[in-house]
């Protein structure tokens, strides 16, 4: 376990491989722990760090920096204490996936690459329940055996229920469709078709499934809210594909196996 303070806060980290720097930030219902197969997946040639943002996992529990804004500001801080180099390549997944866009869509100098998993494109796109329901109840309940994960259930006890409502409050205004238009880095986004607890762009934004400059979109059949636990393979081995794409890729495509690649 790895902690650094900022304004006497904690937070809680893990890193592991040697590389480009690249960032795992985790969603409402776990912490850190449930990106471990993927850091080890692509440790081999990067520098892969997972933190808890506050409220989630062993990160301090403070209210008031229960806020999308505080969250991104964390981000910088968190690469600042640790002097990470940048640019580097974020990839978050529910919350975390709306704190990955909003830094790089405010400091894209910073960002190389972000991923997205289960992307809310705004408060509409989110399950009722995850703001109504306790953690637990919400894995036990609405999610289901399908969604039940070592990973998620270790750490799942130690999510503040109010790190969920207030964050989510705190989106309850914001539209992320012009952070997607205006994004000025690569971007993938990457949705499980079974996923109760956060929709896919549809409706008026139906577009957006389409994959065009430097934007991809990704599916993953059936799979739920947790892809990178539910199909760790498959998933690695996009997210590894999309790093290494090269500026004249115009479409990603699933892969049934992993397979380490040698640079």
């Amino acid at each position: 376990m790895s902690i650094t303070t900022i304004d006497s806060q904690l937070i809680h980290y893990e890193v592991l491989g040697r590389g480009q720097p690249l960032i795992f930030i985790h969603g409402w219902l776990g912490s850190w722990r449930y990106w471990w197969p993927s850091m080890q997946a692509l440790s081999a040639h990067y520098r892969t760090f997972a933190f808890d943002l506050w409220g989630f996992g062993d990160s301090s529990k403070s209210p008031d920096s229960y806020t999308l804004g505080a969250y991104v500001e964390m981000v910088d801080q968190f690469i600042d204490k640790l002097g990470v180099a940048r640019p580097v390549i974020l990839v978050g997944h529910g919350l975390g996936a709306i704190v990955s866009l909003s830094y790089t869509a405010k400091n894209p100098q910073n960002v190389a690459k972000v991923a997205t998993i289960a992307l809310p494109l705004t408060n509409a796109y989110l399950n009722n329940r995850l703001q109504d329901t306790d953690p637990e109840t919400l894995i036990n309940r609405v999610l289901g055996r399908t969604n039940s994960f070592m990973e998620i259930d270790s750490e799942i006890h130690k999510v503040d229920a109010t790190a969920v409502t207030k964050s989510i409050g705190s989106f309850s205004n914001v539209n992320l469709v012009n952070d997607i238009a205006n994004l000025t880095r690569p971007l993938l986004l990457v949705y499980g078709t079974q996923d109760n607890l956060v929709l896919p762009p549809n409706g008026e934004y139906s577009y957006l499934q389409q994959s065009v400059n430097d934007r991809f979109y990704v599916e993953l059949e059936l799979c739920h809210h947790f892809p990178m636990l539910q199909e760790k393979a498959k998933f690695n081995r996009l997210l590894l594909d999309f790093i290494l794409a090269s500026a004249e890729l115009t479409e990603l495509t699933p892969k049934e196996y992993w397979q380490r690649r040698i640079r």
